[in-house]
């Protein structure tokens, strides 16, 4: 296999993952997943608890409530990253109006000369 083809293959392939925005696609996939992930599956799912070896005398003050400002900051940041997210999913990839470039471009038809027409004289 010489050079060219090989060549030929890897830009066909890039063309292909660039055309179905293959990586675009996973990342917002793997975003999504991630956004079910925290909110329904870790995030509703916290329950309060309480701390290990605490003596106060009122169970309010030995008492996590869950969630806390910290779980809803780490909530609130990973769904308000859905915006940007979706932007580069949108806004990546190749402008695909009348862009095409051909590998193998049509031979330029020759000209062809026109015969000359003979002028007839006027009667």
């Amino acid at each position: 296999m010489n050079i060219d083809d090989f060549r030929k293959i890897h830009l066909a392939l890039a063309e292909l993952v660039d055309a179905w925005r293959l990586i675009p696609r996973a990342m917002v996939a793997g975003y999504g997943y991630m956004i079910y992930w925290v909110v329904t599956e870790w995030y509703t799912k916290l329950v309060p608890y309480m701390l290990d070896g605490c003596v106060s005398p009122t169970i309010a003050d030995c008492l996590i409530e869950a969630p806390t400002t910290a779980h809803t900051a780490l909530v609130v940041t990973v769904v308000g990253m859905a915006a940007p997210i979706m932007a580069f999913y949108v806004n990546t990839g190749k402008n695909w109006n009348n862009s095409f470039i051909a590998w193998f471009k049509p031979k330029a038809k020759e000209q062809q000369e026109e015969p000359i027409k003979e002028e007839k004289p006027l009667d």
